[in-house]
């Protein structure tokens, strides 16, 4: 027989007595399965009362701290929650700094007028100002001019000048240049009348700035000619108007005049 055979042999008498002490025994088929290994307590009729509680043992020693996880992946946002009650209204914080400034706002309405103010104290008396002729409230501009001389024949293009005033009112008539010189802006009319001298032609414009406007003709085959023109002209201030003589005219004294007026200023 071999080791394993006689542990079997050992093991079987070992439960034959067991089942032979009991008081209520069980038959050797109802304790043992296929395998020869014991299925039910052969001895439950002997158990004892329960035994004293032991002696809790003393605690056990902390053990070592374990090493730190990994760090877990971000959890999904929770819903949101519901709103909470309003609180109280809390204590007024302090003043911040001035904002910058606004835009400008639309102009209001007209407000009634206000009551008459006390007359204020008369003041010092000024100094006397320069006379401009157009700030004048009232534009009066008129002028009328002859010579008292004869004048050629002349040996080149030459300005006619007057030296016989008749009438200077605004003084726009310069007599030193024989020009008018506009001082007021505005519309003007202006006349010039040439008398030749015996068998000499009298050849002249009416000349703005340095631009001919209208021109005059007296025939010296007439013994003594005669020409004249009038024209309206649009001024501004400081332009020129004269009589320009042609080269080689001639002309008599008294005959030959140059007149001009203000119609109406702008």
């Amino acid at each position: 027989m071999d080791a394993a055979g006689s542990r079997k042999v050992l093991s079987y008498i070992f439960n034959v007595s067991l089942v032979l002490l009991c008081a209520n025994c069980y038959t050797i088929t109802d304790a043992y399965n296929s395998k020869n290994e014991i299925t039910k307590d052969v001895c439950g009729c002997l158990q004892g009362p329960p035994g004293i509680p032991g002696t809790p043992g003393v605690p056990g020693m902390y053990g070592h701290r374990g090493e730190a996880g990994s760090k877990g992946e971000k959890g999904e946002k929770g819903e949101e929650g519901p709103y909470g009650l309003k609180g109280e209204i809390g204590f007024d914080g302090p003043m911040g700094p001035p904002g910058p400034e606004g835009k400008r706002g639309r102009r209001g309405s007209k407000g009634d007028q206000g009551p008459l103010g006390e007359p204020g104290k008369i003041g010092q008396k000024g100094e006397k100002g320069d006379t401009i002729i157009h700030n004048l409230r009232v534009k009066k501009i008129a002028f009328s001019v002859s010579r008292s001389q004869k004048l050629g024949p002349v040996l080149q293009d030459t300005p006619v000048t007057y030296d016989k005033i008749f009438t200077n009112v605004g003084n726009s008539f310069e007599e030193s240049s024989s020009h008018f010189i506009c001082k007021v802006n505005g519309t003007y009319l202006f006349h010039v009348h040439v008398l030749g001298q015996p068998k000499k032609d009298a050849f002249a414009w009416i000349m703005k700035n340095k631009i001919h406007q209208v021109a005059m003709h007296g025939d010296g085959r007439a013994g003594h000619g005669t020409g004249s023109n009038t024209i309206i002209l649009s001024l501004r201030q400081d332009d020129h108007v004269w009589v320009k003589l042609v080269k080689e005219s001639a002309v008599m004294n008294d005959y030959t005049t140059f007149s001009g007026h203000l119609i109406f200023d702008d």
